[in-house]
């Protein structure tokens, strides 16, 4: 059964650390429909800031949840998302995006934000939006870091560090490196790492993920030979050990080696024989396979 609004209210608790980034830090905090006016209603404490955040230039605490009153300025928003992001207070913090309905087709991965509201907000849909939140960070955590070859994930600070020095992931390398090396050896389509990775369904996405995988192979120095393309369906991340798999060429058959058997007994006799070193070709198989998923029966 879903929790009633009241009963996320109280999942939720008092003790939310929230930051509300807006373009009016003065004008919109008294309104009663302001994301900051309604946390504080809902019990938590609130620091507001323009998107110069400048108000947190002398704050070292870390905040729970961040909210970005973004409205129709939505390059506004990814910027101060981006600038969020770098500090090191708020790196694991989440952060809603408050949208106008007509931006919401523009809302994608590259953004940054964890969810969105759209204005304007309610208490009751706030409310829900951070007890979707409080939920996801109270599943059950896969391990504070990982390891991958000489590289370790911090998967709290969402970073990587090779010899305690930072690989400088963004966060969407760092979900992706984390998701692959969680599945190891597993193959994925574009699509299913846009989709599992960031969460969103974008048209166009694949070149999303093309850039970032790249931008991660680069930062992974020797061991971005291991993240591989897989012609025609998507990316793979090899173990860390053992040589990297090259792909063969697609006007490339792959070639077999012939035995000399050597000279029979009856050859030496002067008799002629079928040559025994050429191995006759295999029968195709009655089904052409369209990858990955689809089989086909061949025409008679």
């Amino acid at each position: 059964m879903a929790p009633t609004s009241t009963s996320r209210l109280a999942l939720v608790g008092s003790s939310l650390r929230t930051v509300v980034v807006t373009l009016d830090p003065e004008g919109r905090e008294s309104r009663a429909d302001s994301p900051a006016y309604l946390l504080r209603s809902l019990g938590h404490e609130v620091i507001v800031s323009g998107f110069d955040l400048l108000e947190l230039e002398a704050r070292t605490t870390p905040a729970d949840v961040v909210i970005v009153e973004a409205g129709e300025h939505l390059e506004i928003g990814r910027s101060a998302i981006q600038r969020l992001r770098q500090r090191p207070e708020l790196i694991a913090a989440r952060i809603l995006l408050c949208l106008e309905v007509a931006r919401v087709m523009a809302f994608t991965a590259e953004i940054g934000a964890d969810d969105f509201i759209l204005f304007p907000v309610s208490q009751e849909e706030l409310a829900a939006r951070l007890w979707q939140l409080r939920a996801r960070d109270s599943r059950p955590r896969a391990p504070l870091q990982l390891r991958y070859g000489d590289i370790v994930l911090d998967c709290e600070m969402r970073q990587a560090y090779r010899d305690e020095e930072s690989l400088k992931l963004t966060p969407y390398e760092f979900q992706l490196l984390r998701f692959f090396v969680e599945r190891i050896n597993r193959v994925f389509s574009r699509q299913e790492l846009l989709s599992r990775v960031w969460g969103y369904r974008h048209a166009g996405g694949g070149r999303t993920v093309d850039t970032h995988t790249l931008n991660l192979r680069r930062k992974l120095g020797e061991l971005g030979e291991r993240l591989q393309s897989v012609l025609g369906v998507g990316y793979k991340l090899q173990k860390a050990d053992g040589s990297p798999e090259r792909p063969l060429a697609a006007d490339r058959a792959p070639t077999m080696r012939l035995q000399s058997l050597g000279t029979t007994g009856a050859a030496a006799a002067g008799r002629s024989e079928r040559p025994r070193d050429i191995v006759p070709p295999v029968p195709a198989p009655p089904y052409d396979f369209d990858l990955p998923m689809r089989a086909t029966r061949r025409s008679s």
